[in-house]
């Protein structure tokens, strides 16, 4: 694998359009923090690009397309649900989707009832994860723009509090005077985090004066922040984050200044057949389109 930012030969791939036919792509980068692919397709025929719409919310109706080997579509209909994803804490910024995604979805577009893209899907068990369609669209642009995406590593994984069982709200509530904030759940050996001494359970209260606490705003606050260096010709990558952090056990609140780490996650990769494992059933999303007879036909039957 070529390091960070350094020069490196685009993969040559073969994409699987609706209409059957087989075109060349290549591959811009594979991002394996967000587990996203960027792919430009040579076609001769005109593609349909996808509206972009905004992110999905908690209870709204969605459906996740997918398509199989034989590149025919199929449609599910689920609901956004209104609880963390179980399984790995470092995807907290996904949202979960109530219904299977079909086989070959991973990748696959998350539209709302306008048919406007609001995530991506992965399928994963017990529900699908959905990556917010705002984090794809700064990806994109970050990419387009500067050719890497600048993302601060906060070496911490964290839990909303809203998420949690009402009981244990309530409790916390009770107890600590706290009715919202980030739950620290694990801090990295050797991190930033670490060394300034935070510690698992404590709960961010505040960040740079920010109340708003729902994983996926965060993560687009924290890419917010990388588009901002990368924007800024000749600024400084020494950047702090301002919290305001409770300890429950001692019950006391301090002020951190945490300097951020950036990680560069535009990742290239030289070994083909790793490129091509990556990115089986991810979709291209420079040219991400629809077979727009197809689709309208399967979604009015998914409605």
């Amino acid at each position: 694998m070529d390091a960070p930012g350094s020069a490196y030969q685009p993969q040559m791939l073969l994409v699987h359009l609706p209409n059957k036919t087989v075109v060349e792509g290549r591959l811009l980068f594979f991002n394996a923090h967000y587990r996203i692919a960027l792919l430009e397709v040579f076609s001769d025929s005109p593609l349909q690009p996808a509206n972009l719409g905004s992110s999905t919310k908690f209870g709204e109706k969605v459906f996740a397309l997918a398509r199989d080997d034989e590149s025919s579509l199929s449609v599910r209909r689920g609901t956004v649900l209104w609880h963390e994803p179980p399984e790995c804490l470092k995807y907290m910024y996904c949202l979960s989707l109530s219904c299977e995604v079909a086989r070959g979805g991973t990748g696959g577009p998350v539209i709302d009832q306008h048919g406007d893209v609001v995530g991506m899907a992965f399928r994963c068990l017990p529900n699908p994860d959905i990556l917010p369609v705002s984090i794809l669209r700064t990806c994109i642009r970050m990419w387009t723009e500067f050719s890497r995406i600048a993302r601060p590593d906060l070496g911490i994984e964290l839990r909303a509090f809203e998420l949690l069982d009402v009981s244990h709200q309530e409790e916390i509530e009770l107890e600590h005077n706290v009715t919202d904030g980030f739950i620290v759940s694990v801090v990295y050996d050797g991190s930033t985090a670490a060394r300034l001494g935070i510690s698992q359970g404590d709960m961010i209260v505040s960040y740079n004066g920010r109340s708003d606490f729902i994983l996926h705003k965060f993560e687009d606050f924290l890419l917010s922040i990388g588009w901002g260096l990368l924007a800024s010709v000749g600024s400084s990558w020494n950047v702090d984050l301002e919290l305001e952090v409770y300890n429950p056990v001692k019950r006391t609140t301090r002020s951190i200044t945490y300097p951020l780490e950036f990680s560069d996650a535009s990742e290239r990769n030289s070994n083909t057949s790793i490129v091509r494992n990556k990115l089986t059933n991810l979709w291209n999303f420079r040219s991400f389109y629809f077979h727009e007879v197809l689709w309208e036909k399967r979604f009015r039957q998914a409605k």
